[in-house]
């Protein structure tokens, strides 16, 4: 699919294989429902075509105009809310699909027995949705999507309501389900693109930055957005010779290639920040990379504190230490220091 939202500031194209499983990850206003929107047919593009199975659902900004209801796109969409019909028992929610396609009220409820007990919820079946917790309200909403056997799910961010009990489970679901079925994920959370997804689209701006396997998108990113997600530091900069990049501060930054650096071409370091090591003065010593920077923000990680520090081009980087050292070198925001990491645990790669 492509697709032009003028006043939404998208411009995006899409491909998903048949039974693929992509995540799309992206910052707050990126435009990643308004890409689901477009493709669940409740957003009109103001250029752009899809095609589902050799089928055109929309075809917009030229003289062949075509534009297929919601309802007709063999498209499901699982929201954040799981919008149960509260009249209805957990049942009869799962069984609207397969009766609205036509099923007789018995063969529909069998099939929606089948999706329940496939989601875990068989037990659910009698009881209205007031009477079911937040995390038993989406596993019936993954059934009842499921039931209407779509040729594409698409799911908006399906973990966002969920307390932290109930999503590791709607995940453990979501990853058997979901399996061979081609569909389209949103989240801001890197587990579920993980557990969830064979492969990453990253939008920013209305546009897509970065697009890769979801394993190889997680080691090696290429945006900001995707290191912080990964929990990385990323520096961009452009290759000097197979193990050095300068970057936009002029800084060289040394480390131990991935892949073959062409001088003068983009390239990029990443490295983990429990490599990084924070210094009140500049570092001496054994080779290693160092960037000045001003500490914005101290985040407490289990026994460890993450220090999130901008460089004065605004790039941001961030050092895992422990608590004492906090205290040691007196850290707080805007606290002048010296993080440092050594080449060995750099990696190098183009961009």
């Amino acid at each position: 699919m492509s697709a032009v939202v003028a006043a939404r500031g998208l411009d995006v194209t899409l491909e998903v294989a048949a039974g693929e499983r992509v995540a799309v990850l992206g910052p707050n206003g990126a435009g990643k429902s308004t890409l689901l929107a477009v493709l669940a047919g409740v957003v009109r593009p103001d250029a752009g075509e899809a095609v589902l199975d050799d089928r055109v659902l929309y075809r917009q900004g030229g003289p062949d105009t075509r534009w297929v209801p919601p309802h007709a796109r063999g498209i499901a969409l699982l929201a954040q809310d799981p919008l149960l019909f509260p009249h209805l028992t957990a049942l009869d929610n799962v069984a609207f699909g397969p009766r609205s396609a036509g099923a007789r009220t018995r063969a529909a409820r069998e099939e929606a027995r089948r999706w329940l007990t496939e989601v875990e919820a068989s037990e659910l079946a009698d009881r209205r949705p007031a009477q079911l917790s937040g995390g038993q309200q989406q596993r019936v909403a993954v059934a009842r999507a499921l039931a209407a056997r779509p040729r594409l799910l698409l799911l908006d961010e399906p973990m966002a309501a969920l307390d932290v009990a109930a999503a590791p489970m709607l995940r453990r679901v979501l990853a058997r389900v979901l399996a061979d079925r081609a569909a389209v994920i949103v989240t801001h959370d890197l587990l579920d693109a993980v557990l969830l997804s064979t492969r990453v689209v990253v939008v920013d701006h209305g546009r897509v930055v970065e697009s890769g396997p979801t394993a190889e998108v997680v080691a090696r990113p290429r945006t900001p957005f995707t290191a912080r997600l990964a929990g990385l530091d990323l520096v961009r900069g452009v290759a000097v010779d197979g193990t050095h990049l300068r970057d936009g501060a002029g800084r060289l930054v040394e480390g131990t290639p991935s892949g073959d650096l062409v001088a003068g071409a983009p390239a990029l370091a990443v490295f983990s920040p429990t490599a990084v090591a924070v210094h009140v003065a500049a570092p001496s010593g054994s080779p290693r990379n160092t960037f000045a920077a001003t500490v914005v923000e101290l985040e407490p990680r289990d026994a460890q504190v993450r220090v999130r520090a901008h460089d004065a081009h605004d790039g941001v980087l961030l050092a895992d230490v422990t608590a004492g050292s906090v205290g040691e070198l007196d850290l707080h925001p805007g606290r002048e220091v010296h993080l440092a990491v050594k080449a060995t645990a750099v990696t190098l790669y183009p961009a």
